[in-house]
């Protein structure tokens, strides 16, 4: 039976680099995004990357996915996609801007793992994480708290679905250079008091390319046997070393 491993957020940064290097190393690559122009993008040039428009944080978007996956195994579903939005104090966030956080960020992975069970059989499941899933950052509420449930679910998939042959990992990539990036940099002060923070960080050259997170990543899928790949939440800071990137 052939395989098929899936990517969210595949159109840019960590997850276009990701897709391309596992294409290139020979696995059969799928990328998931809203903007099917960016995964065109990604997929130009490698005949082993099938891109797919989608929204994740609808169920309307997680079905196409499943049928477009069809009978094929899942080796590895990458949960990438990710919104920093709304920022600003969490006194100011609506009921909307929150829902919709929770929705790419939380309901998203669980639900498309959920979807895709039953084609994940000795597959693996990574959850992208972040630092800010382990602190507080004023203006970063809504962002904060997805991402501490995201890690929180890793913990709990990992051990219910360890019997059934399904691997769950989490990995923090650092501070990356992407779109995202981009975004922290233009928030004002007032609504991010951290931002001189991450824009000094850029103007000195301290962001992590995405082509070496991605690096990190293959590693982390392909070269840790299941129980030490889903044993703790992997930080590229900590760990680069463990498979020679440094």
């Amino acid at each position: 039976m052939s395989r098929v491993s899936v990517i969210t957020g595949g159109g840019s940064g960590v997850g276009r680099a990701l897709a391309q290097r596992l294409a290139e190393a020979g696995h059969c690559v799928m990328v998931v995004g809203r903007r099917r122009e960016a995964l065109e993008d990604t997929a130009a040039g490698h005949t082993d990357i099938e891109p797919l428009a989608a929204d994740v944080s609808t169920a309307a978007g997680r079905d196409a996915i499943v049928a477009a996956v069809g009978d094929r195994r899942v080796r590895f579903l990458v949960h990438n996609a990710g919104v920093l939005t709304p920022v600003g104090p969490l006194s100011e966030v609506t009921l909307d801007e929150w829902r919709h956080s929770q929705a790419v960020n939380v309901e998203a992975p669980l639900f498309l793992t959920q979807a895709l069970l039953g084609a994940l059989a000795e597959g693996r499941v990574l959850h992208v994480s972040s630092g800010a899933a382990h602190r507080a950052m004023p203006g970063w509420g809504a962002y904060c708290t997805s991402k501490a449930a995201l890690y929180r679910m890793y913990t709990v998939l990992r051990d219910e679905l360890r019997e059934q042959g399904v691997a769950v990992g989490s990995v923090r990539p650092g501070v990356v250079d992407t779109d995202m990036q981009a975004l922290i940099r233009a928030q004002s002060a007032e609504d991010f008091p951290a931002v001189e923070r991450f824009r000094a960080l850029k103007a000195q050259g301290e962001l992590e390319p995405p082509e070496r997170v991605a690096a990190f990543i293959e590693a982390l899928l392909t070269r840790t046997d299941p129980e030490r790949f889903g044993a703790e939440e992997w930080d590229i800071r900590d760990h680069a070393r463990v498979f020679d990137l440094d």
